[in-house]
């Protein structure tokens, strides 16, 4: 009969064993998906993204407030042409989003094809960078 106990509690220990061990294999098998998951989406995200749209202004003045209004982290490049009104933005997806380039330029004062100054803002200009709205 003791020898019986005896396989009973082996049997018993090696079956925990199994079932820590399988657990610890099922951990570790869901820490390598997900790490290769995120290097998986990570990859498709374009490091650098250009764009071009149309900002309203008139002179030198406007174009050097709506560039310094650019001038953040996760913009690469910003460059408003005051003869065709159009602005061209490289930038990093993952640090600044589009509508939020949108959203600086119209704080500075200058309506987007996305976002417009408010009047307040708007106002702020000198006079000779006052666009028709």
């Amino acid at each position: 009969m003791a020898q019986l106990e005896q396989n009973l509690l082996e049997i018993k220990s090696y079956h925990s064993k199994f079932n820590r061990m399988k657990i610890l294999q099922n951990t570790i098998t869901t820490l390598v998906l997900a790490l290769f998951v995120s290097t998986v989406v990570a990859q498709k995200q374009p490091k650098k993204q250009e764009i071009t749209f149309p900002v309203k202004g008139e002179c030198g003045m406007c174009e050097e407030r709506i560039e310094k209004a650019l001038d953040v982290k996760g913009i690469a490049i910003a460059d408003w042409n005051q003869e065709t009104g159009m602005c061209r933005v490289v930038f990093k997806p993952a640090v600044i989003s589009e509508m939020e380039i949108h959203q600086l330029i119209a704080a500075a004062g200058h309506d987007t094809d996305k976002v417009k100054a408010t009047e307040e803002a708007y106002n702020k200009l000198h006079h000779c960078c006052k666009y028709n709205r």
